[in-house]
């Protein structure tokens, strides 16, 4: 509604979902930029067909070295890039505890945001995400917690009923 461009960066290249979520028959080629030097980044962003000012950038192939790949000197060239071009930029990463992916990526990161499910990601979880701020590790985290259902809350003045 604001007119921002949004591009959606599918940074979880050991098991890329995002071409599958928005029915891609562009898979695109995130990972080959990375890799090789001639891939632009006109090569592989993707418009979402959702909406006209939110742009993909898909995995695409699996690579075999994939921690090696986030700390290229590519991955900084990559957000420079979508600095200039986007006002923002989202990234979807492998879960924080899985792989050390994630931990390569805070270094061009401001800000993380963890996704965690009500009744369902177990509360080791959070204090998992604790230790890793405490030993700085992530920068400038967020939780969001979805899936709540049935629980009132609300917003509003006027004389509570007895």
């Amino acid at each position: 509604m604001l007119g921002k461009k949004v591009v959606l960066v599918g940074l979880d290249i050991r098991k890329p979902m995002l071409a599958t979520y928005f029915k891609l028959k562009t898979k695109g080629h995130l990972t080959d930029y990375l890799a090789e030097s001639d891939v632009t980044l006109d090569d592989i962003i993707v418009p979402s067909g959702e909406h006209a000012n939110l742009d993909l950038i898909p995995c695409g192939t699996i690579p075999p070295n994939p921690s090696e790949l986030l700390q290229t000197d590519r991955v900084e060239q990559l957000f420079a890039e979508l600095r200039k071009r986007y006002d923002y930029i989202l990234v979807d990463t492998a879960p924080v505890a899985l792989v050390s992916d994630t931990y390569l990526l805070d270094r061009i990161a401001d800000m993380t945001i963890f996704v965690c499910r009500y009744k369902y990601t177990p509360s080791e979880m959070i204090d998992y995400i604790n230790q890793m701020i405490e030993q700085k590790r992530m920068h400038n985290v967020a939780v969001v917690l979805n899936g709540v259902k049935g629980l009132r809350a609300g917003y509003g003045y006027g004389a509570k009923k007895s």
